[in-house]
C-alpha cells in the first residue's frame, strides 16, 4: 500500500452517501462518491466535464448515473477500491474544472491530453526521463474534423484546405486549438461542442474540430439538426488522455499520487475491466 504521509498529511473528511447528504450535497447529484467507503482513508475529489464522451463518461450535466457512469468512472472507482481510497466525483464545465485543479479545490481531472502549458495548472504522470507516461494514461482518443455535406473543406492528413478564410470552430480550453493553430488555421473558440456544431450546421463556421466520440454523441442525439454534418477522415490527431492531479495533492502525498497513476494500467488490464469494456461496447 502506498504511503499516505502519516499524521502530517492534510486529509479531507471521508464522505459516504449519508455524510454527503448531511453536508448538504444530498439535494444535488453534482457531487457523489462511489459505493465503497474506507473509513480513516483519504477522500480525493475528481472532476470531469458535463458533456458526455461515450463510452468514457455518460449523461449530460452534473448528474452521475452510478448504474452506468462510463468507463473512466468505472476504472477510477476500481482504482479507489484497489488503494482503499475514497473518491468523490463532481461534474463541471471543463475550464472550471481546470481552475479547480489549479487552486487545489479538486485533486484530479480527466480527460486531459498533454499540453505543456497545463503543467502550470497540474501534474501528469511522468517517465523517469521526465516525459508524459503513456503507459499510465487512461486511454487514447481522436479529434476529427466535421464539415457540412458538400463542403469544399478538405483534410488529407497533413493540411486543411478549402476554408476560404473562414474559421474552424473548437471548444475553448481543448488542446486541439493549438493543433489547429500549428496548421495555420483560423480558429473560433466556442463555449461548448454543441454550440460549435450548431454554428457549423447553420453555415456560420467552415468546419469544427471536436473529439470524435463526443461530437458523434451530440449528432446522434439530434439527427435532424445535424443531418448535414459529416466527419472527414482520417482523424486530425490521436492522443493519450490522462488523469491530471493537482500540485497540492502531489506535494502533500506523492506516494499516493503515484500509486493512483500506477494503478490505472493495472485496472485497465484486469479481466473485470475488459469485461466492462465489452458490456459498454454492446450497450450494456
Amino acid at each position: 500500500m502506498a504511503s499516505t504521509g502519516g499524521g502530517r498529511v492534510r486529509r479531507r473528511t471521508v464522505l459516504g452517501f449519508a455524510a454527503l447528504a448531511a453536508a448538504g450535497f444530498g439535494a444535488s447529484p453534482a457531487l457523489a462518491g462511489p459505493p465503497a467507503v474506507f473509513e480513516g482513508r483519504p477522500t480525493l475529489v475528481i472532476v470531469y466535464e458535463t458533456t458526455p464522451n461515450p463510452p468514457r463518461h455518460l449523461g449530460v450535466g452534473t448528474a452521475i448515473d452510478w448504474d452506468r457512469p462510463g468507463l473512466t468512472v468505472e476504472l477510477l472507482k476500481r482504482v479507489g477500491e484497489r488503494l482503499q481510497v475514497n473518491l468523490a466525483f463532481k461534474r463541471v464545465p471543463w475550464k472550471r474544472g481546470l481552475l479547480m485543479l489549479e487552486t487545489g479545490e479538486a485533486d484530479g481531472i480527466f480527460h486531459s491530453s498533454y499540453v505543456a502549458e497545463r503543467e502550470s495548472i497540474g501534474v501528469y504522470p511522468k517517465t523517469a526521463a521526465g516525459r508524459p507516461d503513456q503507459g499510465r494514461a487512461l486511454f487514447s482518443q481522436s479529434y476529427s474534423l466535421f464539415v457540412t455535406r458538400g463542403s469544399t473543406v478538405t483534410w488529407d492528413g497533413t493540411a486543411i484546405g478549402g476554408l476560404a478564410g473562414r474559421p474552424v470552430g473548437a471548444t475553448a480550453g481543448y488542446s486541439v486549438i493549438a493543433d489547429m493553430e500549428r496548421l495555420g488555421v483560423p480558429v473560433e473558440p466556442g463555449r461548448a461542442p454543441e454550440l460549435n456544431l450548431a454554428k457549423l450546421a447553420q453555415g456560420r463556421l467552415a468546419a469544427c474540430a471536436e473529439l470524435e466520440n463526443l461530437a458523434g454523441e451530440i449528432i446522434r442525439r439530434d439527427p435532424v439538426q445535424y443531418a448535414s454534418v459529416v466527419k472527414l477522415e482520417p482523424p486530425l490527431v490521436t492522443k493519450p488522455y490522462y488523469l491530471m492531479l493537482s500540485r497540492q495533492f502531489l506535494m502533500r502525498d506523492p506516494g499516493l499520487a503515484n500509486a493512483v497513476w500506477s494503478a490505472i494500467p493495472e485496472v485497465r488490464a484486469s479481466r473485470g475491466f475488459r469485461e466492462l469494456e465489452t458490456l459498454y461496447a454492446d450497450g450494456g
